[in-house]
């Protein structure tokens, strides 16, 4: 495998003390595959990503999340699948 980094950041606003708009950019950068096996012409990758969200309080300590993963840049080194946009659901319980 190839080395990869990832850079993401985010910010909120609450609208009350149940609900909140979320919006993060998310960047990754995946280098060639290497190795005795690897495709290198056929793996790496460059993205950057807007993902904007929600968050609910369901209860005192449990929350709902929601983002949608909308890419800006992408750049893929050979064949590679993509996607349009992704989905994320996410749920959070602090003990």
């Amino acid at each position: 495998p190839g080395r990869q980094i990832g850079v993401d950041t985010g910010l909120g606003y609450r609208f009350n003390g149940h609900l909140s708009a979320l919006l993060q950019f998310n960047f990754q950068h995946r280098a060639h595959d290497s190795g005795a096996n690897s495709e290198p012409e056929e793996s790496g990758t460059e993205s950057a990503f807007l993902s904007p969200g929600i968050q609910a309080r369901i209860g005192g300590n449990t929350l709902v999340y929601a983002f949608v993963q909308l890419p800006l840049y992408q750049h893929v080194n050979g064949i590679q699948l993509t996607a349009d946009r992704a989905l994320l659901l996410g749920l959070s319980h602090r003990f």
